[in-house]
């Protein structure tokens, strides 16, 4: 307890604040990121001044600043495997409560698939334009019977896929092969040079 002196002169006395007390964490922005850690985020909370330890389920995280009012700590995210994980702050007051973390594995491309080529067949010197329709084109290089056909681009959507056939050896059908980050896929019906 500890006194005041009021307006008349007289003392009165009035309970002290439990401060400082321990670290209360509300928040963690964002409150996601990748599994290879490396992110900034932002610790929100109340007496998080002089943190000495924040941990991300039981792997630290590297601390690089934090404000003197004791409402933010910003840290670099240690890496950890796909999971959600308690973060917790560590001061001299004690450890704050848990607040969850998630780690997500970087999303996996779809494999392209391959439905048709317009048109089908052209001359052997090459040099026709031609659209492969399908799924997931997007950044797609495409080879006629192994040889490099010229890419122009493909559709925001990744349907379709525009391109110039390159010469061809002989007449005859042969595979046409996209290929993307994801994967590979053949042209149903392959090109049928004349």
């Amino acid at each position: 307890m500890s006194t005041i002196a009021t307006s008349s002169g007289q003392s009165q006395s009035v309970a002290q604040l439990p401060f400082p007390f321990g670290p209360l964490l509300l928040a963690v922005l964002p409150n996601s990121g990748p599994v290879a850690g490396g992110n900034t985020v932002h610790l929100l909370g109340a007496g998080l001044s002089g943190a000495t330890s924040v941990l991300f389920g039981t792997t630290p995280a590297t601390i690089v600043s934090q404000d003197v009012l004791g409402l933010t700590v910003t840290v670099l995210v240690p890496a950890h495997a796909a999971s959600t994980v308690p973060v917790t702050v560590t001061t001299s007051g004690g450890t704050s409560n848990p607040v969850p973390y998630t780690y997500a594995s970087p999303s996996t491309p779809a494999p392209p698939t391959a439905t048709s080529i317009i048109p089908a067949s052209g001359p052997v010197v090459g040099g026709t334009p031609f659209v492969i329709t399908g799924t997931n084109l997007n950044g797609g290089t495409v080879t006629v019977n192994g040889v490099p056909a010229t890419v122009l681009g493909s559709d925001p959507t990744g349907i379709l896929l525009f391109g110039i056939i390159p010469a061809g050896a002989t007449a005859g059908n042969v595979p046409v092969v996209v290929t993307t980050a994801a994967g590979t896929t053949t042209v149903p019906g392959g090109y049928t040079y004349i």
